[in-house]
């Protein structure tokens, strides 16, 4: 059982098809083929029920992934782990972040960038669940979420920080001198919020549901920093997490919400026993970073 006979196996389980996966792995379809019936045959069993040039996984094949993934994940970890001994920070670090954390991460990823200069940073930017598929997927080594709903393994999560959502208003705004607002008169207030999808907008359309108010929203925006202009710049309103304020403080006003449960929990999230050099060092400077601030 060969290594590249896994990856194969692998990509074939994900894309269903033996076309595809044989372009993905650049490869030809008969050479992919030929390796997963090898496979198959050391195995004893089949592990793709074939029909045309597509497939589906059998049982024997839904199981073997499973370990497949892990054996691929303990080859990658052990490579790492060579890696981190001859002191080599470089390769890849891929952060996968939701929206209030695109303006919390920037300075850390920029001063990381210029001390470890053979180490590319790819950020990439989605909803929780999205972000942590991808993270379960080995495509994304570090996420950063905000998160509503019970996270557990594979996935490790360490706490980040607590923020409260907060209506935030321009300072010019016609509400920008409360300090404090019931949430049910929100329904009163024209809204731009987060697209749907976004984990805080799910949690809000929840409380919209709950307490049975329809309100008004104008516009959805999924970037964060053009939310937030338009807010600024505007008698729009918006609801989101106190935290994502941060640089904002000169212009948006943010009121306390009262009547519901506006506490957020944020965490760090990676999967695997054994974590690259870049993933630590990035966890520690963002955690300093978020207590210095």
């Amino acid at each position: 059982m060969e290594i590249y006979q896994l990856e194969y196996f692998i990509k074939t389980a994900e894309v269903l098809h033996f076309t595809k996966a044989a372009e993905l792995c650049f490869v030809t379809q008969s050479g992919l083929s030929q390796q997963i019936k090898k496979l198959e045959e050391e195995l004893g069993m089949p592990l793709f029920i074939r029909i045309g040039k597509k497939v589906q996984l059998t049982e024997a094949g839904s199981v073997f992934l499973i370990h497949a993934k892990q054996v691929i994940e303990n080859v990658q970890s052990g490579k790492q782990a060579i890696d981190d001994l001859n002191q080599m920070i470089g390769g890849e670090l891929r952060i996968g972040v939701t929206y209030i954390f695109g303006l919390l991460i920037l300075p850390v990823v920029n001063a990381f960038a210029k001390t470890y200069k053979n180490l590319k940073i790819i950020v990439d930017y989605g909803t929780t669940e999205a972000l942590e598929q991808k993270l379960i997927n080995n495509e994304l080594d570090l996420v950063l979420v905000i998160s509503s709903h019970e996270i557990g393994p594979p996935i490790q999560k360490v706490p980040l920080f607590t923020s409260n959502m907060v209506m935030a208003v321009a300072k010019t705004h016609p509400l920008a001198s409360l300090e404090k607002m019931p949430f049910k008169k929100i329904e009163q207030v024209p809204l731009i919020l987060p697209g749907k999808g976004s984990n805080s907008r799910e949690y809000v359309e929840i409380l919209f549901v709950k307490h049975h108010m329809k309100p008004k929203i104008s516009i959805e925006l999924n970037s964060i920093n053009a939310l937030l202009q338009m807010v600024e710049n505007s008698d729009w309103a918006t609801i989101v997490a106190e935290k994502a304020l941060k640089g904002w403080e000169h212009s948006l006003k943010a009121i306390q919400i009262t009547g519901v449960a506006t506490k957020r929990e944020s965490f760090m999230l990676t999967i695997g026993s054994y974590q690259k050099k870049a993933v630590k060092l990035f966890m520690e400077e963002f955690s300093k970073s978020i207590n210095e601030s």
